[in-house]
Order: structure tokens, then sequence, then C-alpha cells
């Protein structure tokens, strides 16, 4: 069994923490996690590289609270 260690840890404007999880691809789909629930979902049109890059991007422009990222 695979073991999904963290990838980065993203440090959020509200003073939340957001773990980021898996290899990172441009064409990545994401699993996003939120404090609450009602906004966990799927990203898929990624195109950044860096998970700064994905978390900064969310952030702004889906959910100030976002717990936990998976690439997958």
């Amino acid at each position: 069994m695979e073991t999904t260690t963290k990838a980065y840890i993203y440090n959020r404007k509200d003073g939340g923490t957001t773990f980021c999880y898996g290899k990172l691809l441009r064409d990545s789909n994401l699993y996003v996690t939120c404090d609450d629930e009602y906004y966990d979902g799927i990203v898929d049109d990624n195109e950044h590289t860096t998970w700064h890059a994905v978390c900064a991007h969310l952030e702004t422009f889906y959910n100030t609270q976002i717990e936990e990222i998976s690439a997958i």
C-alpha cells in the first residue's frame, strides 16, 4: 500500500494551514477538502505547476479555508 506524504504546506491569509499531497502535474486533477464540507470537490482545470501557485489561486478564487488538496 502506497502512503502519500505531504508535498507542501501552505500558510493561508486567515492564519490556517493547507496541506498538499501527491505529485503535482500541469494537468493534474485536484481533490479539495475545505473547512466547510459543502465546498469539497474536484478541480479539473488546473494549469499551475507549483503547490504554492495552486493554493494561492484557489484561496483567491474558490475558498479561503481549504484544509487539504490532493493531486489525483
